[in-house]
């Protein structure tokens, strides 16, 4: 089996060059802001030139980077040649490749064209095995073809067994708009974006006109706490709009199919991605349900899977159900694994353990409180009113607290914020312990953590303040 060497598209040249521009960027300011007042004749030219100069080079970079790259099937092989200044190989055995995942960028969309990252067993840190930054969606088509047959052929199967045919994909679930919009209002998505303008502004505070900001905002407190209350209103439902537009853009058409071995994720509007799992790198399943959609039902499922890189942000999270009702997860999730028991009824911690969680939630805010009540008297003594919604969150967490063991899987649930429950596999632990303080030794409770690998490490599910025996019964079934 061999293949003619090939080029990405040349669109990968452009590409090459913002990623260099994106990563220059920050030299390039600084040499226009820092260096503008250097004079005059040529050295007041000379940031323009500076900048010139970077933008030529980035230019340049980008086109050699891509008429350098080239790729090819060879002997039951992936082999990538690139390299500016060093000629770079990389031959990767077919058999070896666990999945292709597919992205299709503004750029790449008008061309037919989509970035593919090639994910083995060895893609558990920051990047992905290889990269083809574009290639036309047909020639994508054709080389995930060649190399399922390439393994299918070196696995000794017949040619036809493992083939991606479109028809062996069955629809598990899909988010509908409303679904969708909901998940942004109750993901707290306006906090990231307020936060995120705050982080932006923050690093351009010295050329912002702070002082006259400062008696704009004075002023306007002088209208009293209502108008400041209906500012304050009127941008978080401004962030809140930017958090649901965002958000329908990265998850519109969020799809999950099962195709044979496999779990295939399609989402995104302005950007298109495909993600594939394979079934058998699936380590756990982890639920999450935070304050405000526990109350209403819902809840977000992630796969723990052991490939992968983490590069690119969440879709190396694997969400493979980001918005559904609780009741429904064990029904879609039952048709592609149906190895995990989810109705399960949870071991509860002992009574005497309720206070453990609630000091938990507590010292460390309150002695925050006295902090301010003292140094802010008397108007801080007002950060004391968080200290009972701080209580009701530990008995919170005391009630969400649990594990349970049915034959091979072991549950374990807490919470701080969310609420987090892990169903792992016996086999899938890559270790597991127990802690226990003197204090806790004196009231004899401990605490379980078992360690569950993915694709950038390790993950760990951990239950608190659980009885004594409740724990030597967990590390009995797990020694055992």
């Amino acid at each position: 089996m061999m293949s003619e060497p090939k080029r990405l598209h040349p669109i990968s040249a452009v590409l090459n060059f913002a990623k260099g521009l994106k990563e220059a960027i920050l030299p390039i300011v600084a040499i226009f802001f820092f260096n503008g007042n250097g004079g005059d004749g040529f050295l007041a030219w000379l940031p323009l030139i500076l900048s010139g100069a970077f933008l030529l080079i980035i230019l340049l970079a980008g086109f050699l980077k891509w008429l350098r790259f080239s790729y090819w099937i060879d002997e039951g092989e992936l082999r990538i040649e690139h390299g500016l200044l060093f000629r770079k190989k990389r031959y990767i055995p077919l058999e070896r490749i666990q999945s292709l995942d597919f992205s299709e960028g503004i750029l790449h969309r008008p061309f037919q064209l989509v970035k593919v990252s090639i994910e083995t067993a060895a893609s558990s840190g920051l990047e992905a095995e290889a990269v083809l930054t574009a290639i036309k969606r047909v020639d994508a088509k054709e080389l995930e073809k060649t190399i399922y047959e390439g393994k299918s052929e070196q696995s000794s199967f017949e040619n036809d067994a493992e083939m991606p045919e479109e028809n062996d994909r069955s629809l598990v679930y899909q988010m509908s708009t409303k679904d969708i919009i909901l998940m942004a209002v109750t993901s707290g998505g306006a906090g990231v974006v307020i936060s995120g303008v705050a982080v932006f502004l923050s690093q351009f505070t010295e050329f912002l006109p702070i002082e006259a900001i400062y008696e704009e905002v004075v002023d306007w407190l002088q209208f009293g706490i209502f108008i400041v209350g209906i500012l304050a209103a009127f941008v978080l439902v401004i962030a809140y709009g930017v958090a649901v537009i965002l958000t329908v853009l990265r998850f519109g058409n969020f799809s999950v199919f099962h195709d044979g071995d496999d779990l295939v994720i399609t989402r995104g509007l302005l950007e298109k991605k495909q993600v594939t799992i394979p079934l058998n790198r699936i380590q756990g399943i982890r639920i999450d349900e935070n304050l405000i959609r526990q109350p209403l039902g819902y809840a977000t499922v992630s796969i723990i899977s052991a490939g992968g890189s983490i590069k690119g942000g969440d879709e190396q999270q694997f969400k493979v159900l980001p918005f559904i009702k609780r009741k429904q997860i064990e029904t879609v999730l039952t048709g592609i694994l149906p190895q995990y028991a989810l109705d399960v009824s949870p071991e509860r911690p002992p009574k005497r353990s309720k206070l453990r969680y609630v000091i938990r939630c507590l010292w460390l805010p309150l002695l925050v409180s006295i902090a301010v009540s003292v140094f802010f008297w008397p108007l801080g003594l007002l950060s004391l009113l968080i200290i009972p919604a701080l209580i009701g969150l530990g008995l919170l967490n005391y009630r969400d607290a649990g594990w349970n063991i049915r034959e091979k899987q072991l549950m374990l649930s807490n919470r701080f914020i969310t609420k987090q429950t892990y169903f792992v596999k016996k086999h899938r632990i890559q270790s597991c312990g127990y802690s226990m303080s003197i204090p806790e030794q004196r009231s004899r409770l401990s605490s379980i953590e078992v360690m569950v690998k993915t694709g950038a490490g390790k993950t760990r599910a951990r239950c608190l303040y659980l009885d004594e025996n409740d724990t030597k019964t967990i590390m009995k079934w797990f020694q055992t």
